[in-house]
């Protein structure tokens, strides 16, 4: 009689482990899965930063190299090809025409929504971030 009662007091225990691992891994998950959701939509928003200020500063380069107004914005267009269409181009001087030595800048802008469900309640409270970035450079 003895052993029949240690194996079912070791079975006991087993069962009442395996209903502790369950409890502790509910608690986890949630906690781990906030984690990644926020490791996800810092991740893919610095993407986005990079491409914007990539597309401003290759935009910026064929400004000054004497190129068109829609050359200048199709460049940075395609630089910025991995972000959706809403990508903004601004160019100043407006004409695209300067003389050596000027000043030549381009403005992209972005905004950028998380598509993450942390991010998307986040985008709830403040609103979707706009990226911005402008390069200068000397005309040619």
């Amino acid at each position: 009689m003895g052993v029949s009662r240690g194996v079912r007091t070791n079975s006991r225990r087993r069962r009442s482990q395996r209903g502790q691992s369950l409890a502790e891994f509910a608690m986890v998950v949630p906690v781990f899965l906030i984690l990644l959701f926020g490791v996800v939509d810092f991740s893919l928003g610095l993407k986005a930063w990079l491409t914007v200020t990539n597309a401003s500063r290759e935009g910026a380069r064929v400004l000054v190299l004497g190129q068109s107004c829609t050359q200048v914005t199709d460049q940075a267009r395609n630089v910025a090809s991995s972000l959706s269409p809403a990508v903004s181009v601004t160019i100043t001087p407006s004409s695209c025409t300067g003389s050596s030595g000027d000043a030549m800048t381009v403005t992209v802008s972005y905004t950028y929504n998380s598509i993450t469900p942390l991010g998307n309640f986040v985008n709830l409270l403040t609103g979707p971030i706009t990226m911005t970035s402008s390069s200068t450079m000397r005309h040619e």
